[in-house]
């Protein structure tokens, strides 16, 4: 059995039936179509249309378009919104759990978790990975931590500090590899300034071939 593809995946909250989408009356037994608004999981207000509760439903899970499928109010800024909160709200299930780090380490901040709200239009898994790849170039280009916090925080929890500045998920075997490759602080920091998209993977690789050109 195949599933059809939901552009919007999201829950709905509410959903009111408001007026006629034609202004010209129809035909006996025609079923009349109208607007309807609905609140996303998101606390986004939409636009969307259909003949009852269950079409406009539908046609709403199909996407936004110019037309009939659209955000009439953005949803406000919540200062109390949590990584958890926007996982659920998304509903992210613990099988995408690569999508769950992603977001935690990426939207690291409430501000940025309001700025993923407000730029997500449709709610679904590539809508979702995409604009985190988009936004998580956007701040290791522009918004990186800067190398004297990056330095103190190397110093007191270096996992941590390689996850911020690297913007992945990093354990402790992943922080001995960098180590053992000849990784230190100083060359994390040379190497995003030279390349700032870099992962940590290729740091640990341009680590350990430059310690064995000196070997």
């Amino acid at each position: 059995m195949t599933t059809k593809f939901r552009a919007n995946e999201q829950a709905i909250k509410e959903i009111v039936c408001m007026r006629s989408v034609w202004t010209q009356e129809v035909e006996n037994g025609e079923a009349e179509l109208h607007y309807y608004h609905i609140m996303d999981a998101l606390n986004r207000k939409w636009q969307t249309i259909g003949v009852n509760v269950s079409d406009a439903i539908e046609v709403f899970e199909k996407g936004h378009n110019d037309t009939w499928t659209r955000i009439l109010e953005p949803a406000p800024f919540d200062p109390d919104l949590t990584d958890n909160n926007l996982i659920n709200m998304l509903r992210i299930g613990p099988d995408a759990w690569h999508v769950r780090n992603a977001m935690q380490i990426i939207l690291n901040s409430v501000v940025r978790r309001n700025a993923f709200v407000s730029r997500l239009v449709n709610v679904n898994r590539e809508d979702i990975c995409k604009l985190l790849c988009i936004m998580k170039n956007e701040y290791l280009l522009h918004n990186q931590l800067s190398d004297e916090a990056f330095m103190h925080m190397y110093g007191v929890n270096p996992v941590d500090a390689l996850s911020i500045y690297f913007l992945e998920s990093v354990d402790i075997h992943i922080h001995w590899e960098w180590r053992d490759a000849g990784g230190t602080s100083e060359k994390a920091i040379q190497y995003k300034k030279e390349v700032p998209f870099m992962t940590l993977t290729q740091a640990i690789e341009r680590a350990e071939a430059e310690r064995n050109v000196c070997t």
